[in-house]
């Protein structure tokens, strides 16, 4: 159960995850997938996609639920007439498509296992924006008992500590990371010192930090900079204050927003690209880090993600939030590499991101989690 999925995209990393898993995992086990029938802050429904009624797309069975049929009745009814041994939430404050199954589950009306994704939600960074309402919502959802009996999947290290940290000791989790896309190719890029290309690939929202982005530009001297954006506005307000921040950019600074990018065209932007720059607050993953790196692309980040010691492996910067001079010191030094030396950082990534993702063992560990 997911609120957006193919053809959609503009929700971003849960829908690659989702769409990663089934393709890869299709032939072992059988996935339906229920989920709406528009994409993400979309007011139409897909074309040519069949509402209310299973359907096929691209191989896997997919039923999308219409606006009028997004109620407790009829999704609790299609859950009952559905056959299925598990389900697979993937969302921790969807309402329809966790919240209630987790009642059900609680109140006897569905029997199958749920294993519960949170998609990072439960990190620091992602419980920082609108703190009040999420803490009532754990606080509530844990008096009434809606986490027992369930298994957690968290997709790294740091996730399992996040959700052991909100939920209790006592959480059931499987720790088995997303499903990487197959690797992309690198393309050559040609590099000078004193220049560099940056962008930022994300959906544009408070979690995702572009303002910080724009602040620690602010800060670096005597470089010739193209800093450009992809991905949908999901907060005006915050997209607002980001402009308004970006007309204080230096004149060295070029800043622009590109639009959103369909999923098979990210691998050919990023190759127009010296590096990717997420300052994110959190994330229990990161498919576009993960996509920049297969594309022999080093990343600037924060320290609030799973891929750490960047420094040292050469293919990139993890910092923490509090440490702007080192976001600034990072870019400076990136911009100062020479075409060797940026060749050399690509290939490294490459190489550093083959060996951190083996895929057919995380395959088995995702039969493992359905399974058990």
């Amino acid at each position: 159960m997911c609120d957006w999925f193919l053809p959609g995209y503009l929700a971003g990393g849960p829908i690659q995850s989702i769409a990663t898993l089934t393709a890869q995992l299709g032939d072992d086990i059988n996935f339906r997938i229920i989920t709406t029938d528009r994409d993400f802050q979309a007011d139409k429904a897909y074309a040519g996609v069949p509402a209310n009624t299973w359907t096929s797309y691209e191989g896997r069975e997919v039923f999308y639920v219409s606006p009028e049929n997004m109620n407790p009745e009829f999704v609790l009814d299609l859950l009952l007439k559905t056959p299925h041994d598990g389900l697979y939430l993937n969302s921790l404050f969807s309402r329809l498509f966790t919240v209630y199954p987790l009642k059900w589950k609680r109140q006897g009306k569905l029997k199958s296992r749920i294993v519960l994704a949170p998609r990072g939600m439960l990190g620091d960074g992602a419980l920082k924006i609108k703190p009040l309402k999420k803490k009532i919502f754990l606080l509530t959802a844990r008096s009434l008992g809606l986490f027992k009996n369930i298994t957690w999947q968290s997709t790294s290290a740091q996730e399992s500590l996040e959700i052991r940290k909100r939920i209790g000791k006592e959480a059931r989790i499987c720790e088995v990371s997303n499903l990487p896309k197959p690797a992309g190719q690198e393309q050559p890029l040609a590099k000078q010192p004193g220049e560099l290309s940056l962008c930022f690939i994300s959906r544009i929202s408070e979690k995702k930090n572009l303002n910080f982005a724009i602040d620690v530009l602010k800060g670096v001297k005597d470089t010739k900079i193209r800093f450009d954006m992809f991905g949908p506005i999901e907060d005006e307000a915050y997209w607002s204050s980001c402009r308004e921040n970006a007309k204080t950019l230096p004149a060295h600074i070029a800043f622009s927003y590109k639009g959103s990018l369909k999923p098979e065209a990210i691998g050919d932007a990023l190759g127009h690209y010296h590096a990717l720059f997420l300052p994110t607050r959190n994330e229990n993953y990161g498919h576009i880090i993960v996509e920049a790196l297969q594309h022999g692309r080093p990343v600037i980040l924060s320290d609030q993600t799973p891929w750490r010691d960047l420094k040292k492996a050469k293919v990139g910067f993890d910092i923490p939030l509090a440490h702007k001079q080192g976001f600034i010191d990072a870019v400076t030094t990136l911009a100062g590499t020479d075409q060797a030396a940026f060749d050399s950082m690509a290939k490294a990534c490459t190489v550093y991101i083959s060996k951190a993702l083996n895929t057919e063992a995380i395959k088995e560990h995702y039969k493992t989690m359905f399974g058990s």
